[in-house]
């Protein structure tokens, strides 16, 4: 027991270090493309409400992070969780087949569990980020008249 947490430990270790690197990598690359064509952008569109310095900024610090969360942390997840699936089947049907049977029995569930708390989730972040565009936007005017 003691070599196999040992083991997943320093796999766990390697995996999320890896991932990290993979998920910074891509939040500079998008973060420099979107600074790119921000500064390309004719005068005129930065004056229209929706483009304030404020949303534009906040989109930069939080919105390419969010890419992030969902592309390298997502697939850190469904790998380790394929490959915990896979050796405890594997296990279970080893040692014991009759228990291994139920467990795949009730994995739809457990999937299906899953995915509801991940929508219900997913609609949770939409609110707030209406709420946190307004709030940027207003934090943006108040600065800007402050002047």
């Amino acid at each position: 027991m003691l070599m196999c947490a040992l083991v997943a430990f320093f796999a766990m270790s390697i995996g999320k270090s890896l991932f990290g690197i993979v998920g910074e990598n891509l939040t500079k690359a998008v973060r420099v493309e979107l600074y790119k064509k921000l500064i390309t952008k004719n005068i005129g569109w930065f004056d229209l409400k929706e483009n304030a310095p404020g949303i534009l900024t906040s989109c930069l610090a939080t919105d390419v992070q969010s890419l992030n969360g969902a592309s390298t942390e997502g697939v850190a997840t469904i790998l380790e969780s394929m490959c915990a699936i896979l050796v405890g089947v594997g296990l279970g049907f080893y040692y014991s087949w009759m228990l291994s049977c139920v467990a795949l029995g009730v994995l739809p569930f457990m999937m299906l569990g899953g995915a509801i708390n991940a929508k219900f989730q997913a609609g949770m972040s939409d609110i707030d980020e209406s709420s946190y565009k307004e709030a940027n936007l207003l934090a943006g005017d108040a600065i800007l008249n402050y002047r």
